[in-house]
């Protein structure tokens, strides 16, 4: 489990000194993932967005465990956990069998970018998909468009390239 400092400041805007949003702070974000360094990933990600605390854990299970005994604020789940899926997990969430919070944020992380795939998050009502590999800053984007859509705004492009494979434009 990983966690931020016990104290918190009080910000004088919502906006820490790099411009970056904190809409974390004060919140319980839960990552469910098999893979260390996906976890970690998310981890440095959620740091980055000030959140409070940052709950690491590898399974379903583990994750249940963590729901009942935790206010989370935030799911990252991954589609493939082992015997039982990611998928499955953020259906029993939403329907309450995994109390206490069935409108509880979830991001789902996929390796898999099937339209099947975004229909079933569409139909389960996930709050977000995002296709792995993942970077810090691709998930800082989604975890923002999802907790704060206001405040994600698609930064604009800076230069054109001068190549494309190779070749010169």
């Amino acid at each position: 489990m990983i966690s931020g400092d016990e104290h918190v400041q009080e910000p004088a805007r919502p906006f820490d000194g790099t411009g970056k949003a904190m809409i974390g702070r004060r919140k319980t974000a839960l990552v469910v993932d098999p893979a260390e360094p996906i976890r970690r990933l998310a981890a440095a990600a959620l740091r980055g967005l000030q959140f409070e605390r940052i709950i690491l854990v590898e399974g379903a299970e583990e994750a249940e465990e963590t729901l009942v005994t935790v206010a989370i604020d935030l799911a990252l789940v991954d589609w493939e956990l082992g015997p039982r899926s990611g998928f499955d997990l953020a259906a029993d969430i939403r329907v309450g069998r995994v109390p206490p919070r069935s409108d509880v944020p979830i991001i789902m992380m996929t390796w898999k970018a099937e339209p099947r795939s975004v229909l079933a998050a569409q139909a389960l009502r996930l709050n977000g998909l995002i296709v792995k590999p993942l970077s810090r800053a691709a998930l800082e984007r989604k975890v923002t468009a999802v907790l704060d859509p206001q405040a994600a705004v698609v930064p604009p492009i800076k230069a054109k390239p001068k190549r494309f494979l190779g070749q010169p434009l």
